[in-house]
């Protein structure tokens, strides 16, 4: 089966390269979700990731290629732009002749072409659901509307939480749901230097702040290795601390290997029961695949899949996370035992053996 991935993820390779030449870049964590979708589809199927290449500055955009991943050429106008998409897709799909369309749901101009390529073609589309539109920052109340609307027309999906297919109202439609996909690697990773990690949105409301004051308390058995964007990049950078060390903005691969070397990882973002309906946060999953021990606010969807052998806590405040670092300490071999049964079972829930099942039986109810 050829599948025709409509996507705003680039071959890894160019999103590196992208990092080192501009300040802001896209969404690491949308990044990373649809490399590993897109690599576990191109596992058993022949895939072409049709990417349209957010935050480009060039108003002309070059058609070019890169493995399995093809960037579209297009006016960088906003009214040009949608146009010359279409136009590409529609090319592409007269070269290719897949015989399924799978797109991103978080991005209109992409759901657009997915419809007309249905309309014109008759090509059935799966969308992927990773969050609620209402939460997508900075997007305009007509974005969000748009996307609510264009997703219906949609044939089935794929969703990380039932949350979403209620508010998307699709719930009568084929789907499959799983709280994300992995990156299937047994290999065991000798760690070295002792250090925390953290890599994500630098925010105060997802609990960075936090994060970083807890690691400015006096006895703090760890140093700290953050990376990422946003308010808080700045503070870091400007107010070096010794327990602390700014990696920047690193590409998806890069935070997994620091993650994977890592004495721990931590997730400070604050438990929210209205978020946890739409939206599971996927660098947990990353970090309890990656073998090491991870502390977390709570969040239901991953408790399911590895109950209590990763580290809650029930609060993001700084004693907490350094209570819980202080608890790991000084019994490492017992937490370090509970994070590789962790990843055990989620490797036992998300394999690819499984997500391919799952897929496969999607695309038969189409």
């Amino acid at each position: 089966m050829k599948i025709m991935y409509l996507t705003t993820a680039r071959h890894p390779e160019d999103y590196k390269n992208f990092l080192k030449e501009r300040q802001v870049a896209p969404n690491p964590s949308n990044q990373h979700f649809h490399t590993k979708l897109i690599n576990l589809l191109a596992s058993e199927f022949e895939v072409l990731a049709f990417s349209i290449r957010p935050m480009e500055k060039d108003l002309f955009l070059h058609e070019s290629h890169n493995e399995n991943y093809y960037y579209p050429s297009y006016v960088n106008i906003p009214f040009l732009k949608l146009g010359g998409i279409i136009r590409n897709g529609r090319q592409m799909v007269t070269t290719v002749k897949p015989e399924l369309i799978v797109v991103d749901s978080t991005n209109v101009t992409l759901l657009r072409l997915a419809n007309k390529l249905k309309e014109s073609f008759g090509i059935k589309v799966i969308a992927v659901l990773t969050d609620n539109p209402m939460n997508i920052t900075g997007a305009k109340k007509e974005y969000k509307e748009s996307i609510f609307k264009e997703v219906k027309k949609c044939d089935g999906f794929i969703s990380l939480t039932n949350g979403l297919l209620r508010i998307s109202d699709v719930l009568n439609k084929p789907y499959f749901v799983t709280p994300g996909f992995i990156e299937e690697n047994n290999v065991f990773v000798e760690k070295g230097e002792k250090y925390a990690f953290f890599a994500g949105a630098l925010y105060e409301r997802y609990g960075v702040k936090n994060l970083i004051d807890a690691f400015k308390l006096s006895d703090v058995p760890y140093l700290l290795k953050i990376a990422g964007h946003g308010p808080l990049a700045h503070e870091i950078s400007e107010n070096p601390h010794p327990n602390i060390e700014f990696l920047g903005h690193i590409s998806p691969e890069e935070a997994m290997d620091y993650a994977k070397h890592a004495t721990l990882n931590i997730n400070p973002r604050p438990e929210d029961p209205q978020i946890d309906l739409y939206s599971v946060p996927s660098k947990v999953i990353d970090y309890i695949n990656s073998g090491t021990i991870t502390i977390s606010t709570k969040n239901s969807e991953i408790y399911n899949l590895v109950a209590d052998d990763i580290y809650w806590i029930n609060d993001n405040e700084p004693e907490t996370i350094k209570n819980a670092m202080i608890e790991i300490s000084e019994n490492h071999s017992y937490f370090h035992a509970k994070a590789m049964r962790a990843k055990e079972n989620l490797s036992a829930q998300l394999n690819h053996e499984k997500q391919l099942d799952a897929f496969k039986e999607l695309v038969k109810k189409l």
